[in-house]
């Protein structure tokens, strides 16, 4: 049973207020600025299998103390067109993206929130670890009853948010998930979350927990299932985004070094309706992007579905100044 913050009558009397008030503030267009993913790959070039649509540089504004950076986590709200962004200090953002002939070519700001949760107060602490974020309820057609499902590090968690910051309830996490020690430290945690309609809430721990085979880490299920997934030694899961139909894609990266080379990867893994805790689960790789190879890239942790086979892609700049705020647009080609 979910561990409930407040009370049904609170939360429709809350729900009625945003819905009645709306976006008073005016939406704030960011100053981005297009990046090229390499010298030679265009936008509408296609690279494995997806095609580039774009990509913006974000600049890191601070609104109402909440500074715009350390983006690890997005969802998309179809029913009223919002790209939620949700940063490591538990800061939530209310985006709007333009596109022109299907191209990404800016972003607004609408709102910015803090996560909430018992007593109304914000997150404790500098650095809460909000990473892994979808939701529920944002492509049914009616508008105004999203709820956002993000995951924690730090402390392994998985609570539910109103779309104004203010927390609902918080999953009970199955064994081993529930237990700290079984991570391999506490900044690789829960940085994944996803919904799928049959399978339920699904997470995996960036790095594989204290225990598994060499090679392996594994998905769970809320609901107690696992699948066991191949890894390569040195890559680190920040995203999962249920695609139906019992897959999942999954964001892998890899680091060289500080400032050395990275790869990322985007992955897909078709799961068993019943759990595979034993055999690896199919995995099909579906883009390699490597600094190595001149790919203008950066720390990607958040991933989301827009519409169809395309998706956004944003990366957390650690609030570094050598890193950068990206944000990327693919469409996942079918074949």
């Amino acid at each position: 049973m979910e561990r409930h913050f407040l009370n049904t009558g609170l939360i429709a009397i809350a729900m009625l207020a945003i819905s009645a008030g709306g976006y008073a503030d005016t939406p704030t267009k960011l100053e981005t600025r297009s990046v090229a993913l390499s010298e030679t790959i265009k936008i509408g070039d296609r690279i494995g299998h997806i095609r580039f649509l774009g990509m913006l540089q974000l600049p890191n504004p601070t609104v109402d103390r909440m500074r715009f950076s350390q983006l690890s986590g997005l969802a998309w709200d179809d029913d009223d067109g919002i790209l939620y962004a949700i940063s490591d200090k538990g800061y939530l953002f209310h985006l709007q993206p333009t596109f022109e002939n299907d191209v990404l070519t800016g972003l607004k700001l609408l709102k910015a929130f803090h996560l909430r949760e018992s007593g109304s107060k914000p997150l404790m602490g500098a650095h809460p670890d909000s990473e892994g974020m979808d939701i529920l309820n944002g492509h049914n057609g009616r508008k105004g009853d999203a709820e956002l499902i993000i995951s924690f590090e730090r402390f392994p968690r998985i609570v539910r948010y109103r779309p104004d910051g203010y927390a609902i309830s918080e999953f009970p996490l199955p064994a081993p998930l529930n237990d700290a020690k079984m991570y391999q430290n506490a900044n690789k945690m829960l940085e994944s979350v996803c919904i799928d309609s049959k399978l339920g809430v699904l997470t995996v721990p960036e790095a594989p927990l204290k225990g598994e085979r060499q090679g392996m880490t594994r998905i769970f299920s809320l609901e107690g299932k696992s699948w066991s997934y191949p890894i390569p030694e040195g890559n680190r899961i920040s995203a999962l985004e249920c695609l139906g139909n019992n897959r999942v894609m999954a964001l892998e990266s890899n680091f060289s070094g500080i400032l050395g080379r990275l790869e990322v990867f985007l992955k897909i893994a078709r799961l068993s309706p019943d759990g595979s805790p034993m055999a690896a689960v199919p995995v099909e790789t579906a883009v390699v992007l490597d600094t190595g190879k001149g790919h203008q890239i950066d720390n990607f942790e958040g991933l989301a579905r827009h519409r169809g086979n395309r998706f956004f892609l944003v990366s957390d700049d650690n609030d570094l100044f050598f890193q950068r705020s990206l944000l990327m647009y693919f469409e996942l080609l079918d074949d």
